[in-house]
Formats: C-alpha cells, sequence, structure tokens
C-alpha cells in the first residue's frame, strides 16, 4: 500500500506537525485496506466464498478502530481552545 502524504495544514511548526502527519497517513492507509477488503467481501459474498476474507475484514476493521482512537486522541491533546474558536467559561 503506498504511503499517503500529509495535508499541507498537518505540518504546523511547533505543534508536533510531522507526528500528527505520521498518525493521519496511518489511520488513511488502513481505511484503503478496510475498504478494499470490504469490496472484496462483498463480490465474494455473492458467491457465498467471503468465509477468509471476512475474518481478514473483522481483524482490519478493529485495527482501524485503534488507530482513529490514537488518532483523535493524539489531536485532542494538539489543540488549544483559542485555536478552535472554543473559549474557557470564566
Amino acid at each position: 500500500m503506498p504511503p499517503h502524504s500529509p495535508s499541507l495544514a498537518t505540518l504546523e511548526p511547533g505543534d508536533d506537525g510531522m507526528a500528527r502527519a505520521k498518525h493521519l497517513g496511518r489511520l488513511r492507509s488502513q481505511v484503503a485496506v478496510v475498504r478494499a477488503l470490504a469490496d472484496a467481501v462483498e463480490c465474494l459474498s455473492r458467491d457465498g466464498n467471503a468465509e477468509g476474507v471476512s475474518e481478514q475484514l473483522i481483524e482490519e476493521m478493529a485495527r482501524l478502530g485503534c488507530r482513529v482512537l490514537e488518532t483523535a486522541g493524539m489531536l485532542v491533546g494538539s489543540h488549544h481552545p483559542e485555536d478552535s474558536g472554543v473559549f474557557e467559561r470564566t
């Protein structure tokens, strides 16, 4: 699977932009794997031969869930309230 290049918005200086880019690249790659397997399962299920691929799809979806949680945690930890448009209540 070819690596995905991060967007320029991800590479903000001084904000662990490279770490965010790495997480987002892994997430995109995992989404592509799940999408390809889901397409294969759909095609094979018509013939009744999707058993082995279905198990692989389940494993890859679990990995995708982990990547989503890792990336969400990393993104939440990197934002400052004043940058998001949401300000602290006083």
